[in-house]
């Protein structure tokens, strides 16, 4: 608990309390100085967009990544989740995708892995996975390492495809 508080204390000192005190202190310094700390705060502004709202070439770059597959332009997402960070470092993102007839022809030439499971349904990626994957013509392929869990599948004989992932950060799977 103290190891928690104190991770707040300090995040919320680097990333808000001393770009605040800077902007403050510097802003009649010199005169290009006002354009640097604007400069800053428009990073801050893209970063914060792009970690709470990611674009949909991230799930599809991670689509690509995981199934080693070079899809086309033409996949559509249809449903995306991404979750926020919590204390302990750890996320999980998933979309699932509709991919084309040339896509699906690639899939059918992928070997299938009986031992991975959907994810859990509690989570929200879980309802969206689990509502439409949930058959038995189901085909997945899941990988672990230190601090990720990578998972996607499709649907045999179909166009719909999914990925998961979630990402461990400082805790212990």
């Amino acid at each position: 608990m103290f190891e928690d508080i104190i991770i707040i204390l300090m995040g919320t000192l680097f990333l808000v309390v001393l770009p605040i005190m800077s902007t403050i202190k510097y802003w009649n310094y010199k005169p290009y100085m006002k354009y640097i700390l604007i400069l800053i705060w428009v990073s801050y502004g893209v970063i914060f967009y792009e970690v709470f709202f990611p674009r949909e070439s991230y799930y599809t770059n991670n689509l690509k990544k995981f199934s080693n597959i070079e899809f086309d332009e033409n996949v559509k997402i249809t449903n995306s989740y991404t979750s926020f960070l919590n204390i302990k470092g750890e996320y999980f993102s998933c979309a699932t995708f509709e991919v084309s007839r040339e896509n699906a022809r690639l899939l059918t030439m992928v070997k299938k892995e009986n031992n991975a499971v959907l994810p859990n349904s509690e989570t929200i990626c879980g309802k969206y996975i689990n509502q439409i994957f949930n058959k038995n013509n189901l085909v997945t392929f899941k990988t672990v390492d230190e601090k990720n869990y990578k998972q996607w599948g499709f649907l045999e004989n179909s166009n719909k495809v999914f990925i998961y992932q979630k990402y461990f950060g400082m805790t212990n799977k």
